[in-house]
């Protein structure tokens, strides 16, 4: 009887676990978390500029309207075509951090465009600052900023879309 009430024990047990959701993946603030704030001019990201030539160029290069990918509300161009293949292999990789708004800006709580050739990729990720004096304050202190503006990005998320 014991055994019996144990199996059944640890059956019910088993079931719970593998009903259990799997853990959240930690959201992104570069668009593909759902919960996208995005910078866009026409539908267009970043101005038009090829955000893989930021990664493997390290410049700002303008994309061709010829070239370009679709993903979700955004059209990203790229001056290559081997760019925008590199891009469809890891779009989140390359698609720029708070939605492609200024990130010092982002940090202050405030929504800013950007001038494409105001970048840095950091630790992996491509950041766009409105102007070099935003891009200078971000190196007095990046990870601080990049919390605050990540707290700040999801915040203004969440109250664009309540609103």
């Amino acid at each position: 009887m014991q055994k019996s009430v144990l199996s059944a024990l640890l059956f019910v047990l088993a079931a719970f676990w593998l009903a259990a959701p799997a853990p959240a993946q930690p959201p992104t603030t570069s668009g593909g978390s759902g919960q996208a704030l995005l910078n866009l001019h026409n539908t267009v990201a970043v101005h038009g500029y090829d955000v893989v030539a930021y990664f493997n160029q390290n410049r700002a290069r303008k994309g061709s309207r010829r070239i370009k990918q679709s993903l979700g509300m955004a059209n990203y161009y790229f001056a290559t075509w081997r760019n925008r293949y590199q891009f469809l292999r890891d779009a989140t990789k390359y698609q720029p951090q708070f939605g492609g708004y200024c990130t010092l800006a982002m940090a202050m709580g405030r929504l800013e465009d950007i001038d494409p050739q105001a970048f840095t990729v950091y630790n992996g990720k491509l950041y766009l600052f409105r102007d070099d004096h935003a891009k200078e304050a971000f190196f007095k202190d990046p990870d601080h900023i990049i919390y605050q503006a990540t707290a700040n990005y999801f915040e203004i998320a969440r109250e664009r879309r309540e609103y």
